[in-house]
């Protein structure tokens, strides 16, 4: 006999029930990421002072860029967040001077990005959503950035809930 969602999801902690419902929804998330950017990749990035620290990918590219993965936040066109807090769509890498050049488009073969800044509801800049392709990209939809952004927001506020949740209380 196969237990019941109710009894089975009663067998597991609230944490790592939040887990799995942040993977779901970020999975979710970036496979509807390339299907909007009609791109072969999508990520998130966590950020620190110097790294970039990959959280989820949705990767059929297979481009090696894996979950766990770091690099220097400076090689990598999301730390363009930290100065530039829009969304930044990049159709043709290899004919940006500004871009072409930096390590890890060379690595991964990145011939398109498009991404977003991850922002938790307090202010803090978390880290980044991209989507990558080795291919080049038009991104003809007006919407794609608000799109994209809107998308990042729901991320950060799904990521919020889950540190909030595993802070421990202030002492009363």
């Amino acid at each position: 006999m196969v237990p019941s969602v109710t009894a089975a999801q009663s067998l597991l902690t609230p944490e790592e029930r939040a887990a799995i419902a942040e993977i779901e929804a970020t999975t979710s998330i970036l496979h509807l990421v390339t299907r909007l950017t009609d791109m072969r990749f999508a990520g998130i990035a966590k950020f620190t002072d110097q790294e970039w620290v990959v959280c989820s990918v949705y990767d059929p590219l297979q481009m090696g860029i894996n979950v766990h993965d770091v690099l220097d936040l400076e090689t990598t066109l999301c730390s363009e967040f930290c100065i530039n807090p829009q969304a930044l769509f990049i159709p043709e890498v290899s004919k940006n001077g500004r871009f072409a050049a930096r390590p890890v488009v060379k690595q991964f073969e990145i011939e398109s990005y498009a991404g977003a800044p991850i922002f938790l509801p307090d202010g803090r800049l978390y880290g980044a959503l991209c989507a990558l392709d080795s291919r080049a990209t038009l991104f003809d939809d007006p919407n794609l950035p608000e799109t994209l952004s809107l998308f990042a927001r729901l991320i950060g506020c799904i990521f919020f809930a889950n540190l909030t949740a595993n802070e421990p209380s202030a002492p009363r």
